[in-house]
Formats: structure tokens, sequence, C-alpha cells
């Protein structure tokens, strides 16, 4: 509007100048050519310019006029759809509070008004699918969710949308589908969302090759770190290896099992795993590089059960040598210390064993493994009170979920497709080893094998001098007790009272013991 009148107002703006510029004695004679010239009309000049000047400005206001009252309606359309739009974009809003509120009832409602109002197809497709989600309406909500998949600009969104309803149905396949498209479209860039569903969906349908097959996706878009990567990848590698070892293939199990381990060397089922297949190939030597690499990483009891199992055919000597090189990749280890003990007591000395548990039979959190242990060593030093005694601490100590967890048949991670789908997420993204057969109460491996049994305690055989000794040895300690603090019966297992030996107890009798070792 404003560009039409700029011409009409240089037109006056000129008038007015010539207006300024005549003068007022200067007339326009009009002359009417058939009557005589004396008859003619005339008009002064500065009149005829002010008439020019009310006239243009008439035509410029009845133009003006014209032009208002034709554009009339399209306004009077134009503010009605603007009341429209707000209301249609309030009502979005009051939807999406609805939804945060949950609020199913209310926030459908706001989501079909917000339809009826606004012609934006997107934005009320996803209020209405968000709102059919919430009322469990999968199919209304696939609905919407497919119309913005079929727009280019609204596709991601769909596909997240349809996915996330696959995945909460149980239909990993098709989740795993949508979120691969997704990430293809995207590259791998800002699409966590799309590869948290495809690698959830794939360990689901624990296919572990898949799983693999989407890491690049997390490495290229750096959406997990190098460790949480370096972990998931040798879990899945492992959990295949497994796979292929139950199927009887043993050449591919044994390079995947390999792999995993040298992926994570302190993925102790990884390693356990590849030394074995590897020793079945009569590669013990590399088998135990491999033990020892994953030892110095983080020891773990069932790689010293592989490891003595990769040397059982060798003498006492050369497996105590090859043990304690294994020690010594991380001599300050709790399982390498416990591991010297183990080797003292196959060696038949009690004094040497009890010696190397000293520091980790303190405190009241000695484990039932420990104990066992000590009983052990006790039984072999012909002490069957002390022994009956840590027999009995065994009963209610805690256990051990690095031990318990080692099947006590076959390998020691005996692992089902559940377990390995729970520890690419456990020990993938925390580095934290689980323990299915712990967790879930099952027979766990015996820690000793021998010189427990009670017979060794209550030998029918045992001479009349003996038995006194021992009846004199169970006063003395009855006596003990009576003023000693007693451990309180755990609620599932009333026990037995039992005496607990303070530190300062157990440090006295390791040096009588020691001394009594250096005189003999």
């Amino acid at each position: 509007m404003a560009r039409r009148l700029i011409l009409p107002l240089i037109i006056l703006l000129a008038l007015a100048a010539i207006l300024v510029y005549v003068g007022k004695d200067q007339v326009v004679l009009f002359e009417v050519l058939s009557k005589p010239p004396e008859q003619g009309r005339y008009i002064s000049v500065q009149a005829l310019i002010i008439f020019s000047a009310f006239g243009l400005l008439s035509i410029v206001l009845l133009w003006s006029l014209l032009v208002w009252l034709w554009k009339l309606p399209k306004r009077m359309k134009s503010g009605i759809g603007r009341k429209r739009e707000d209301r249609g974009l309030d009502a979005v809003e009051q939807a999406l509070l609805a939804a945060e509120a949950g609020d199913v009832a209310g926030a459908r409602k706001k989501a079909k008004r917000a339809q009826d109002l606004l012609n934006r197809p997107a934005l009320t497709a996803l209020i209405s699918a968000k709102a059919a989600e919430m009322a469990d309406e999968s199919a209304a909500a696939e609905s919407h969710y497919k119309s913005l998949e079929q727009n280019p600009d609204t596709q991601l969104a769909g596909l997240h949308g349809l996915a996330r309803i696959a995945e909460s149905r149980g239909d990993h396949e098709t989740a795993a589908k949508l979120a691969k498209t997704a990430l293809e479209i995207q590259s791998g860039k800002n699409a966590l969302w799309a590869f948290d569903i495809l690698f959830k969906s794939q360990i689901a349908l624990y296919d572990w090759a898949g799983a693999l097959q989407a890491l690049p996706f997390a490495e290229k878009a750096k959406l997990l770190t190098k460790d949480q990567l370096r972990r998931r990848r040798s879990v899945l590698l492992t959990a295949q290896a497994a796979e292929f070892e139950a199927t009887d293939q043993q050449e591919k199990a044994r390079e995947i099992a390999k792999k995993a381990a040298d992926t994570d060397p302190g993925f102790a089922p990884a390693a356990a795993l590849a030394a074995r297949l590897m020793s079945l190939d009569g590669g013990q030597k590399k088998a135990a590089q491999l033990i020892e690499k994953s030892w110095a990483k983080s020891p773990h009891p069932a790689l010293a059960l592989a490891f003595k199992e990769l040397w059982k055919h060798e003498d006492a000597k050369s497996l105590t040598r090859k043990t304690k090189a294994l020690i010594k990749t991380n001599p300050d280890h709790r399982e390498s210390i416990i591991l010297v003990a183990e080797m003292a007591l196959d060696a038949g000395d009690g004094v040497s064993a009890l010696s190397a548990l000293g520091a980790l039979l303190e405190g009241d959190q000695t484990s039932a493994r420990l104990c066992v242990l000590s009983a052990r060593a006790e039984s072999l030093l012909q002490n069957p009170v002390d022994a009956r005694t840590w027999q009995h601490r065994a009963a209610c100590a805690p256990v051990e979920a690095d031990w318990s967890d080692l099947d006590p048949n076959g390998a020691a991670f005996k692992y089902t497709n559940e377990d390995w789908r729970r520890l690419v997420s456990s020990y993938g993204d925390s580095g934290t080893l689980i323990h299915p057969r712990y967790e879930a109460y099952m027979t766990s491996r015996p820690v000793v094998f021998e010189d427990l049994g009670a017979d060794d305690l209550d030998d029918d055989t045992t001479s009349k001098a003996e038995v006194q000794e021992k009846n004199v040895l169970e006063e003395q300690t009855s006596e003990q007790a009576k003023s000693a603090p007693v451990l309180a019966p755990s609620a599932d297992d009333p026990g037995v009272g039992e005496v607990i030996a303070t530190p300062d107890d157990l440090a006295d009798r390791l040096d009588n013991l020691l001394d009594d070792n250096d005189k003999s």
C-alpha cells in the first residue's frame, strides 16, 4: 500500500513547487471557439494547481477505499484464521502439559482439538501419537508415526516412534530393522536412540554377530567411550565363541575366543575359554601366556583353575615353578595371595598356608572360601579343634561371588545366552562382572577336594591318648568361648555359636606355628 502512494505524493510535491513559483497575476484563459474571444472564461494558475492537487488527492483516497473494500473479506478471513491458529497452538500446549502430568484423557482430547484447528499435519500427528502411546493404543500411535515416516522432513521422528513401539511389544526384529534404517539415514551422527534400540534388539535376539556389526556406528559417532566399546566387543566375541563351541565348531570358537581375550585381557571368561580351547589343540604354552596376561590385568579364580588344568600332567616341581611365574605378574592381588596359600596346601605345608592367609583372615568379613582353606591347613597340622572351628565359620561366612559363580562340572563359566546378554550390558558399560550362578543360588565348585572330610577329623582309629588330648583341647576351647563374643545366628540358618578369633590371637597363633616350624 505504501509503495502505491509514492507516485501520487511526488506529483503533489511537484504541484506545490509550481504553486510557489508562479505569480498571482498569471491566468489561464479558456476559450470557446464558436464565440468571439472576449467571451472566453479564465482561471488563475494558482487556482488550477490547487484544484489539480485536490483532484489527485481525491483519486488516491477513492482508490485506497476501493482497494480496502476489495481486500476486506480476505482480511476478515485471515483474522479468523489467526485466532483459529492461536486456539490450535493453545491446544497443543495443553496437550503437552497434560501428557507430562500423566493426564491421558486430557492429552488425547487436546490433541484431537489441535488436529481440528491447525493445518500442521506433522505437529498434530506427533502430539496425537504421543497421546495414543500414553493410552496404550499402539495401533493408533503407529498410524500417526507412519504418516510422519512418509514425509522426508519427519521421517526420523516416525522411525523413532515405530521402533520404540516395536521394542516395547517385544518385536525385536522389526525394532532392529527400523533403527538400522535410521542409522543409515543419519550416517551414524546424532543417532544415539537408533543405536541403543538396534543394539538392545540384537542382543535380545542373541544375534551376537549383528550386535558386533552395530558397534562401528557407535564408534564413528562417538556414542560410547573406547573402554565401553572394547568391553562390549569382548563379551560379544566370547558369547559367539561359546556358541560355536556348543555346535562343535572348535576352530572358529578358538579363533574368536582368542580375539575376545586379546580385545580385553581383563575379561576372565574370555581368557578362560580361549586358554581351554587352545590347550585342546596342543597350545598349552600360548594358552599359559594368555592367562598370565589376563592375570596381570585382573586376577580371577577361574584363571588359576584354567592355568592348573593346562599343566595337570606336569610334576609338582614344574607346576610350582610355573604357578610362581603366574603370581609374579600381579603379586599383591588378593587372588595371588590365595594362590600362594593353595600352593602351600598342595605341598602339605599348613604353616606357610596360614602365614600367607594371615592378612586376609583379619576382620569380621572372612569369606567361606578362606575359612575352608584355613580348615584344611589346620587339618594338615593335626589340629582338629581349630579345623572344626574354621568349618563352623565357613558355614555362616559370606561367600565370594567370583568363586561361587564357577560351575562344578566342565567349563568354569557355563553361561547361557541370557547370561551373556546381561554381561554385555553390565560388564560392557561399567566393567562389573556379574555372577549368574551365584545370583541364581546354583551349585558352585567346591573350594578344596581333600583333607576336609568328617572322617579326617573324627577318625575311629584315633588312639585313646589322642582322644583324651582332643577332649582337653575341646574343654579349653569351651572355657575360652564363655568369655568370647559369639556370632549371632542368621535368619535362614541358626547355626552354632562360635568363638571369633581376634587379629591378635591369629597373629600369636601364626608366630607360634612359625617358631615350631623353625625348631623342627
